[in-house]
């Protein structure tokens, strides 16, 4: 008898936690909140808008579901609307603390948006939920705190991340980083050279770094030759869900970034291809006119190229991107690096530097022209 009894409590216990469960996620799908949805008139882009009405109302439709909400949310973060991203994300993170790709968008958000003190402090639950079966959450950590200027706690989550995966390309880029801090610039130069490396970062990020390192063990002509091959920007390291973000890359924010991108791998009639599409939409992209005219450069149309560049300067005085790829594209000319031809691109970067003190390409570039003007004096 006592065995049926303790039989008939048990099925009872069951009973009660089953409908304990099935009321939680009941209460929890009614009391999840709605959508983000941008504010009438915010987004206007005709390929985005139909898109993040398509996610909202999934998610208005299931509000505990997680799959829509996630989906809208690198919606928001692959069309570069990261107020709107952090938002979504920040409610996935409180409706499922315990998934990892919550905390990690969640604080990609915020490092973009400029709030790097922030970005640290939510990465960190990303990587303590990742533990050791993820490396991505330890290696971007330690490449954010090394732009805190906290060296120490960037080895930690480095070190994490190498026990994980010794040989990724954001370990790499940050151990010669950390070796440039440290004044270490043959240890990260020996990292940085490295052809496969040069070829697999976006943007010729290597050549910025090499450019530093060089100058830095006080080899001139080497850094300023490195610069003179450096792109602009901090490339935005893959993670397990880049391919997820690309893939919700529907506005013309993404057909800017195909277009850079094959711009740089030097596919240039597929380039060109997608910029008249894109001029279409919006013929007067200052984003996209550069890299149109970037492309007349590789096609060797530098007149060309030069005209469509001083365009932009005329129009916007302070447009330091457009001067540094006019003295870029004057550099790489022969018939511009005349003495007369090298005291103009010496002016255009003595602009640039007057605009931005800070842009390290232009005064390597402008150490460039000094040393070549003085070999020719002599």
């Amino acid at each position: 008898m006592a065995g049926l009894d303790i039989r008939k409590w048990s099925w009872r216990i069951a009973i009660i936690l089953v409908i304990a469960v099935v009321g939680y996620f009941i209460l929890n799908m009614q009391t999840a909140p709605e959508s983000i949805r941008p504010a009438v008139g915010q987004v206007t882009d005709p390929l985005l808008l139909p898109t993040i009405e398509k996610y909202a109302d999934e998610v208005d439709a299931d509000k505990g579901d997680p799959e829509p909400r996630m989906h809208l949310g690198m919606t928001y973060e692959a069309a570069t609307l990261h107020s709107l991203a952090e938002a979504t994300y920040q409610q996935y993170v409180d409706l499922f603390p315990k998934r990892v790709i919550g905390w990690y968008r969640l604080a990609v958000v915020q490092e973009r948006q400029g709030n790097l003190e922030k970005a640290i402090q939510t990465l960190k639950e990303a990587a303590t939920l990742a533990g050791s079966r993820m490396d991505a959450p330890h290696w971007q950590l330690g490449l954010w705190l090394i732009d805190a200027g906290r060296i120490e706690e960037a080895k930690k989550s480095l070190q994490i991340a190498s026990s994980i995966k010794p040989n990724s390309m954001p370990l790499q880029i940050a151990k010669a980083r950390i070796a440039i801090e440290e004044q270490e610039p043959g240890v990260a130069i020996d990292i940085l050279n490295n052809s496969d490396l040069i070829r697999r970062v976006p943007d010729g990020y290597v050549y910025q770094l090499l450019g530093r390192a060089y100058r830095a063990a006080g080899d001139v002509e080497k850094a300023r030759e490195a610069w003179g091959r450096a792109g602009n920007s901090k490339p935005r390291w893959g993670d397990p869900w880049t391919k997820n973000i690309m893939g919700h890359a529907v506005s013309l924010m993404a057909m800017r970034q195909e277009i850079i991108q094959l711009v740089n791998e030097g596919k240039i009639p597929d380039a060109r291809k997608l910029i008249d599409e894109y001029f279409s939409y919006e013929p007067e992209n200052r984003v996209v006119r550069r890299l149109d005219a970037m492309c007349d450069s590789k096609q060797g149309m530098v007149g060309k190229a030069i005209q469509k560049l001083m365009l932009l300067i005329k129009e916007d005085s302070n447009d330091a991107v457009s001067m540094l790829l006019l003295a870029k594209t004057r550099l790489g000319t022969p018939k511009l690096r005349t003495e007369q031809g090298l005291a103009v691109t010496k002016n255009i970067l003595e602009v640039v530097i007057g605009i931005d003190p800070t842009n390290e390409q232009a005064k390597i570039l402008l150490d460039g022209i000094g040393t070549i003007q003085s070999s020719k004096d002599e």
